[in-house]
Parts: structure tokens; sequence; C-alpha cells
């Protein structure tokens, strides 16, 4: 799943060649594609992108006047810019589920092959309270993600993939901050709160890292130019199991916390 890095990746790649771009057509394949209260996609027509940006794990379009687009890429999402006519490039057609053409030609394509992602197109939105999507390690104080953790029994991995809280972070960088800060996943997050300092520097730390490689590639992330992201090489602990650990030599082990397949050293992460 295209988490923070991967998403800035590609928001960082679409930023120039749609900025200043008007709407002249949309179309959408599906509208179980949409977010509930969604606007239609061709609400869009007419409007000007005058900026693309990135809210934790979502690629946001601003328009003029006044409007946004935000599309999540679920689990196999991708998001490209294609000149008219260009074929898919590697893209099977049956994956294309929305497209936006652009006044200079260009056609903005959401293709996505488990259809796991949404569309969201709205005049304005306050993305916490009606998206409930949280602030990104970035944005987050030490203040806030202390009072998040205090008191709280469910485990520390738990609590950085959950969106409302923090988000951008998914199974990868999540496994990688945790080992970056060496703290055991399976710890609860009220254990760590004194931490909070460590676990956002760590966070941050982490994730500029993956962010200069192009995000990370396992099977379907592609940067906007279709080609892939390079920080999987660079990954401590995460797909490493039964490898030596980077730090220590100890072997990498696998459990499973909350139902997603988690990666930690045992000596460094005790």
């Amino acid at each position: 799943m295209p988490e923070l890095p991967e998403v800035e990746t590609i928001v960082r790649g679409l930023r120039s060649p749609l900025t200043g771009r008007r709407v002249i057509r949309t179309r959408l394949a599906y509208k179980s594609l949409y977010r509930r209260g969604s606007l239609s996609l061709r609400w869009l027509v007419g409007r000007t992108v005058v900026s693309v940006e990135r809210v934790g794990k979502n690629a946001v379009l601003y328009l003029d006047p006044s409007g946004l687009m935000l599309v999540n890429l679920g689990m196999t999402g991708r998001l490209v810019a294609h000149e008219l006519g260009e074929r898919t490039c590697g893209h099977p057609a049956k994956h294309l589920h929305a497209r936006i053409r652009l006044d200079d030609g260009l056609e903005l394509r959401y293709y996505d092959a488990r259809r796991f992602g949404h569309l969201y197109v709205a005049r304005q939105c306050d993305f916490r309270t009606e998206l409930n999507i949280g602030p990104d390690p970035f944005a987050a104080g030490t203040r806030y993600v202390t009072t998040s953790l205090t008191n709280r029994t469910t485990s520390i991995k738990a609590l950085l993939l959950d969106q409302r809280i923090l988000s951008g972070i998914g199974n990868i960088y999540a496994d990688e901050i945790l080992f970056h800060v060496a703290i055991h996943p399976a710890r609860s997050a009220g254990e760590v709160a004194g931490r909070s300092r460590a676990i956002i520097a760590s966070a941050r730390t982490v994730l500029n890292r993956a962010i200069e490689h192009g995000g990370s590639t396992l099977r379907d992330y592609r940067k906007h130019d279709g080609s892939k992201g390079d920080f999987q090489r660079f990954h401590a602990v995460y797909g490493r199991e039964g490898h030596k650990c980077v730090r220590c030599g100890s072997v990498i082990r696998k459990i499973v916390l909350v139902g997603r397949g988690t990666h930690f050293c045992p000596r460094c992460q005790k």
C-alpha cells in the first residue's frame, strides 16, 4: 500500500505538469469509487488546478474556483499523467478507472487493480473532522503524540497505523520507525508515551530517507513516471525475516500484530 513517502513522491512528480491546467473533461468507470459524500467528478470541469499536495496517504488537487479532489490509492492504486492518446505504459486498460483531461493535452489517469482506493470531490474539506485524517509525523508535535499515547493499552504498532491519530504511516514504515527508535512493536502505547519525542524524530528521519529514494516498491507501487522506488534496498527489518539485523547481527523475526505481518529485531527491540 502506498504510504506517506510513496504518495509524497507521486505528488511532487505531478505538481509541475498539473498546476495551472484547466479540467476540460472527466470520466469515471465505477461510482463505487466515490467516498460517501463526494460530489461528481464532472463537477471539476472548468476548474483550474492551483496546487497538488499530500494529506496523510492521500494526494489532493486543489482547484479554482474553490474545490478539491482527494485520491486515496488504496493498496494498488496508481496516479499517472499521460499525454492524450498515449498508451497505458504497462498499466492494463481494465484497471483504468478514472480520467481527468486537461487543457494542455495531458490526462491524469487513476489505475487500481483491486479497487480499494477512493476519490472524494468537495468544495472544501476539514480532513480531520470530515474524513478522520489525523496530522502526519511532520505536523504532529511531541505534546500531541504524548497525549495520544498516554494511558492507551493498544500496541504502539497499532497506534502508528491508526490514520485517525497519526496519518501517513503504514505497515512498512511502522516497522522501520520502531526499529530505528528501538521499541518492540507489541509494547503498549501507554508504556512508551514518555518516548514521544524520540518516536516523532525517528518517524521524520525514516520517512525523509524514504522520500529521498522515491519510496519503496515491493509489488505494485510506481512513481508518477512509472519507475520504481528504491528505498526497499535500505529496509532494516521490513521483509527481512530470517536475515541478520543490520545493527546487532541477531536474526530478524516476524510476528502478526493487529492482523499485519510485523518485523523486528528481538535483541534491539526488547
